[in-house]
């Protein structure tokens, strides 16, 4: 299990990284004090290092003495969550870190590029949605959308649909009272077999998002994302209905409470 130590002071940003990032199969080790950093720094080998950046302002001097170490090892990783445009204090010029915004899309994508061998470029999620679709010159089709990310979706299907034809998609993005049409295209498809279920269909491309789309196309992918990871927990009390409701298109992880 791949390892990812998290430097910072903010409890709220911890407890989501903890939840997010044990639901993609890593291993977690996040603190706030300075010490605890650097003991499992010096005593583990962690594939990521993630330095949320008022941290490492505060704690940057504790840091010194393990550069050397940190210069010796390669593989390391670095990535500093920011959200501002200021400066940020320099470890190691051999060292360097990769600086991201605090948000769930980022994250996903550091974490893909860094720790998978075969990463994915859009974060997805299951939804069990209905859905439509309409070939060219024919009239609309009903579809269940297994899986929607920000850029595609995978859709259960029996119709014969060729590699890489178009088609118009209409999504509904409910608890936003909103449905996305958009134009797409087949990129591949799944044939039926006892190893999936038999499982048909055809994984979507989106070719054409507006800005105003893509927005709301990634407020309700998020939201779907945290109530996923919210699934095992039913009792725990929550507020990603907030997620649905902000238009913001930060989705931070500091202030979405999981």
């Amino acid at each position: 299990m791949k390892r990812v130590v998290v430097a910072s002071c903010q409890q709220n940003l911890l407890s989501n990284l903890d939840l997010i990032l044990k639901h993609w199969g890593y291993r977690f080790l996040g603190t706030p004090h300075h010490d605890d950093v650097c003991g499992l720094l010096e005593a583990t080998e962690p594939d990521l290092v993630i330095f949320d950046a008022p941290w490492l302002r505060d704690n940057f001097g504790h840091l010194a003495h393990l550069v050397p170490r940190l210069e010796k090892n390669p593989a390391i990783r670095i990535a500093v969550m920011d959200d501002g445009k200021d400066s940020l204090p320099i470890l190691s010029r051999t060292v360097p870190y990769r600086k991201i915004p605090t948000n769930i899309f980022s994250l996903y994508g550091l974490t893909q590029t860094i720790l998978q061998n075969h990463p994915r470029q859009r974060l997805r999620t299951g939804v069990h949605l209905p859905g439509m679709f309409r070939r060219d010159g024919r009239q609309w089709d009903v579809t269940q959308i297994m899986t929607l990310g920000t850029g595609g979706m995978f859709i259960r299907s029996g119709y014969r649909l060729s590699n890489t034809e178009p088609l118009r998609l209409c999504v509904p993005l409910f608890g936003m009272k909103e449905e996305l049409e958009v134009l797409g295209k087949v990129v591949y498809e799944v044939h039926p077999s006892p190893e999936n279920n038999y499982l048909q269909g055809y994984g979507i491309e989106f070719t054409g998002l507006e800005a105003e789309s893509r927005l709301a196309l990634n407020q309700f992918v998020a939201g779907c994302f945290m109530r996923e990871l919210e699934a095992p927990h039913p009792h725990r009390e929550t507020s990603t209905a907030g997620v649905f409701n902000s238009m913001q298109e930060e989705y931070s992880l500091a202030s979405i409470a999981i």
